[in-house]
């Protein structure tokens, strides 16, 4: 088995941009790097100046470079792309998203540390990698791998300078938590506990649910949640459901039981339940029932 750790470095963000470098380290059983791939590569588009900003890859660095399928780098990634083998990258998604413009769909088991790290340690106030790499002390451990690959000074935001970065956030992990629970936590949706986002950032998501309900509601209904966020907003209001009371969360009755409002302006809920848009399925379920619909 092996561990390949991977980043990549793309032309923007957006659904037609591409890769213009890829970069990796590949890991045996016992964790010792072994391999390691920097690839420029020059993509069928130009590269954005937003990104030049962040990633400092100009088009002048790619031209007469190789496509990304073309590179030594890509060749020994589909090679290496087997089930026995595991991919460990930073906020998965980009990536793959990024690697199936060049036709490369993920065989391997794959752990997001971003997930990880968000769910567990819980200590950490964010989940960005270079925040990580001061608040954990994984600089210290740098100079030594550097050497040993022969890579001079590590730069932010390069490709290789990440997945160096990313190698010794996932030793840290591994001594707090095995590789095969990682891949385990990373098939399915995760239960957080704590709202890493959001003017409540940092609060037990139960907690969340309880007094300030309206508001996880709000978050679902216009936010655009990744699937542990979602997961976990929703299984947190309906563990909770039976321990409070449903509540109007906006508009002149703001804060009052539908309950409380029927005597006095049924007509107003009639027009929330028929008319408003948006409203949470609980709330609705609550209007129809005092409504006697």
């Amino acid at each position: 088995m092996k561990t390949i750790i991977l980043d990549t470095e793309t032309t923007g963000t957006d659904a037609e941009d591409r890769i213009c470098q890829l970069a990796f380290l590949v890991l045996d059983e016992e964790g010792e790097v072994v391999e390691h791939y920097d690839e420029l590569c020059l993509p069928p588009l130009p590269i954005k100046y937003e990104s030049m900003a962040i990633h400092h890859i100009t088009t002048e660095m790619v031209e007469g470079r190789p496509a990304c399928v073309e590179t030594e780098g890509f060749r020994r990634l589909e090679e290496l792309n087997t089930p026995d083998n595991i991919l460990v990258i930073q906020n998965a998604p980009f990536d793959l998203k990024m690697l199936a413009k060049e036709g490369f769909e993920n065989r391997m088991g794959l752990i997001d540390t971003f997930r990880i790290v968000r769910r567990f340690p819980p200590e950490q106030k964010q989940q960005g990698q270079q925040y990580l790499r001061y608040a954990l002390g994984l600089y210290r451990q740098e100079p030594e791998l550097l050497a040993r690959l022969g890579i001079g000074q590590l730069r932010p935001h390069d490709a290789l300078g990440d997945v160096i970065v990313l190698k010794h956030l996932y030793d840290y992990l591994c001594q707090r938590m095995e590789p095969r629970e990682m891949l385990r936590h990373c098939e399915a949706p995760m239960l957080l506990e704590i709202l890493p986002m959001g003017r409540h950032r940092g609060k037990r998501i139960e907690d969340l649910a309880l007094e300030h309900r309206n508001d996880l509601l709000y978050m679902l209904e216009n936010f655009d949640l990744d699937i542990d966020l979602r997961y976990s907003l929703e299984s947190w209001l309906d563990r909770t459901k039976d321990r409070v009371q449903v509540t109007i969360g906006f508009g002149k009755h703001k804060g009052k039981t539908p309950q409380e409002v029927v005597e006095i302006d049924r007509s107003y809920l009639e027009w929330m339940l028929e008319k408003a848009d948006r409203i949470p399925a609980e709330l609705k379920a609550e209007l129809a029932r005092v409504l006697g619909r």
